[in-house]
């Protein structure tokens, strides 16, 4: 559920932009689309615009975007009005409508004078921003509020048929806009008027016109690691996925949901299968973060897109949790108890009587703790009666962390082990202790006390 909602939150999408980004290597070629912008708009006039889409045309373009707010009859030139209508009349220009939102019902569409639209190809110049503020998605289609499904900008510009085809429009679809590197260049327009940009560089390119004046347009940023853009930079990046045919749709949320919610609990149940996960837990998290990138790639291939951010971050912190974990249980384990020695010192008693080849017999004892029980003080009781054992210079008592015990008795065999055991059974039970143990007894030959301590990881069994 954690990871669904994160998801959907969209708090992973930084970590959902550095995956997309390394899905998509960077281009070896130049986009063939330029953005001619318009930074100093009070001084363009219709007539003017007009002239510079007539010379984008005997340049040989393939196709002109125009997404500037155009205006009839506002510098009172009804002959530059009449000159842009004709301009836009030619079949590789497209005009941009804007929309207004209107709450939850449909948008509505701003049309341009009548004049520049009767006849003009029309797109939508919608731009969908994230939870926080970035562009990452385009809408290919939107519905107004007069019934009409408008195809985005990009889309009429390089697919013209799509404006018509309504049996392809579908308004819930969204594709996630990629950031090549290196992007479409963004050049002056007044460049290419006073003939300051060649005819050459402009051959065969798809060019959008735009404005680009900081005082009438704001920037907007696009995914994490790229910078903020003019909106018609934006269309820009959206014609050049377009014309490479990589267009990725995003999985509906509900699959997107149900496929993070697979992952995320699938690796972490499988983690803790057993009381004592040990290694289970990382190793499952990590594996599932494999699947994870894995189902991503396969995805992106087929042109869906799966954000794997919100999984992979559950499961980061599954993994950060298990480390806490470790490091606190190794931490108990290596911490004194005072007049009981620590696990190193005890290995080194048991290695030394290993080597002598002295018999000897190791108790390993644990406080049970009760539902509700107070752990802490059951272990330091625990610890009284070991340290009372102890009576003889060759005894060790050591505390091995987590209400684990182990009392090595040099000399002893087996069977006295056993009654120390019993003895201390009673006494635990005298004070209400819980008390597991087992008796590991070795004589002069070959000795396992070293490998059962290895094994003191696991709960200590009822000795039978």
């Amino acid at each position: 559920m954690a990871a669904a909602l994160l998801g959907w939150l969209g708090l992973a999408s930084p970590l959902d932009d550095l995956v997309h980004r390394a899905l998509r290597p960077p281009s070896t070629r130049p986009p063939a689309v330029v953005v001619l912008g318009i930074d100093d708009s009070a001084s363009w006039s219709n007539a003017r615009l007009a002239a510079l889409i007539e010379r984008l045309r005997l340049a040989g373009v393939r196709g002109i975007a125009v997404d500037l707010p155009l205006a009839a009859g506002a510098d009172g030139d009804a002959a530059g009005d009449a000159q842009l209508a004709r301009a836009l009349l030619d079949s590789r220009v497209v005009v941009g409508v804007p929309l207004r939102a209107r709450g939850e019902a449909p948008p509505e569409a701003l049309l341009p004078p009548v004049e520049f639209a009767d006849g003009t190809r029309l797109g939508h110049l919608e731009l969908q921003r994230d939870r926080d503020g970035r562009i990452r998605r385009h809408l290919p289609h939107m519905l107004t509020m007069d019934g009409i499904r408008w195809p985005s900008l990009p889309l009429a510009l390089v697919q013209p048929g799509s404006s018509t085809d309504a049996g392809s429009w579908e308004t819930g679809e969204r594709w996630r806009v990629p950031y090549p590197r290196p992007g479409p260049p963004t050049w002056r327009a007044v460049d290419v008027l006073q003939e300051r940009i060649g005819a050459d560089r402009l051959r065969g390119k798809w060019v959008l016109l735009g404005l680009t004046d900081p005082a009438r347009q704001a920037r907007v940023p696009g995914p994490h690691g790229s910078g903020a853009l003019y909106p018609v930079e934006h269309q820009a990046r959206t014609v050049a996925m377009l014309l490479h045919g990589t267009a990725p749709r995003e999985v509906p949320a509900l699959v997107q949901a149900l496929l993070a919610m697979l992952v995320a609990a699938g690796a972490v149940f499988i983690g803790l299968g057993k009381r004592e996960p040990g290694w289970r837990l990382p190793a499952a998290a990590l594996v599932g973060m494999a699947v994870s990138l894995a189902a991503c790639g396969w995805l992106f291939e087929r042109q869906y897109w799966f954000a794997p951010g919100a999984t992979l971050v559950v499961l980061g912190l599954a993994l950060l949790a298990w480390a806490v974990a470790q490091a606190r249980r190794q931490w108990i384990t290596r911490r004194r108890m005072p007049g009981l020695a620590t696990r190193r010192s005890l290995h080194a008693a048991l290695q030394a009587s290993r080597t002598g080849g002295e018999p000897h017999a190791l108790l390993l004892v644990e406080a049970r703790v009760p539902a509700g029980g107070d752990g802490e003080a059951l272990a330091t009781r625990l610890a009284g009666l070991l340290r009372a054992r102890a009576r003889r210079p060759g005894d060790v008592a050591a505390y091995l962390g987590d209400g684990r015990f182990a009392l090595l008795l040099p000399g002893t065999s087996a069977a006295a082990a056993e009654r120390i055991l019993d003895t201390l059974r009673d006494e635990a039970d005298a004070q209400a202790l819980p008390l597991l143990g087992s008796v590991h007894a070795c004589g002069s030959g070959a000795c396992d006390c070293l490998w059962r301590l290895a094994l003191r990881a696991q709960p200590v069994q009822p000795a039978h």
